[in-house]
């Protein structure tokens, strides 16, 4: 029954995005997120804080953590159950112990355009994370990210540039300097295995 259903909907643009305007509604509703893109869609069950700033066609994963002070460009994509986190203590007060010795103020976390964080991440809060990066799943971000860049392990580090050269990277940035602009997204993979109305076979991720 979900497979007819999903393959009606993804062949009518009208019902999909309706369907994906329904959803952010809900979010913004269930998690007072008054500040996100209209185009943001975030995946439930999520812990999220009410000042979440993002801009256009992000896409947030079931089981995300994100506290105050965070930050996305346009285009950034979480997976399942990536959390920013730390920097909510304060530690060096002498005599008191830490849970008596408040917080500090939390510090600003910014994922910039066209960001894709993998599967389980963890990152520091006050990290930037540079446009068009890359972080690996179950990575440990505890240091900014440079642009283009794909990082990974525990702690992150470099392992290689996004694109194989520099023309590359001055032409996607010269599309992330465009208005945002829809394209055509990814199917489910939920969705695949009953395959796709528009030509493509089960299994292939995207048209």
């Amino acid at each position: 029954m979900v497979g007819p259903l999903v393959n009606f909907v993804w062949k009518r643009p009208v019902l999909y995005m309706a369907y994906k305007y329904a959803a952010n509604s809900v979010a913004r509703l269930r998690y007072g997120l008054w500040r996100i893109h209209p185009t943001t869609f975030v995946r439930r069950p999520a812990e999220i804080s009410k000042d979440l700033i993002t801009g256009a066609y992000c896409y947030i994963g079931p089981g995300a953590r994100i506290p105050p002070r965070v930050v996305f460009g346009n285009y950034v994509m979480l997976g399942p159950e990536v959390a920013i986190v730390g920097g909510d203590h304060i530690f060096d007060r002498v005599s008191a112990p830490i849970c008596f010795s408040g917080r500090p103020e939390m510090p600003t976390t910014t994922l910039e355009d066209d960001v894709w964080i993998g599967h389980r991440a963890l990152i520091k809060a006050g990290v930037t994370v540079g446009r068009g990066a890359i972080v690996a799943m179950g990575a440990v971000v505890v240091k900014d990210v440079e642009c283009y860049t794909i990082v990974g392990g525990v702690p992150a580090q470099y392992l290689r540039r996004r694109f194989t050269c520099k023309q590359d990277e001055d032409r996607h940035d010269a599309m992330l300097r465009r208005p945002p602009h829809r394209g055509v997204y990814c199917r489910p993979k939920w969705a695949s295995a009953h395959g796709d109305p528009h030509g493509l076979q089960p299994g292939q991720e995207c048209s």
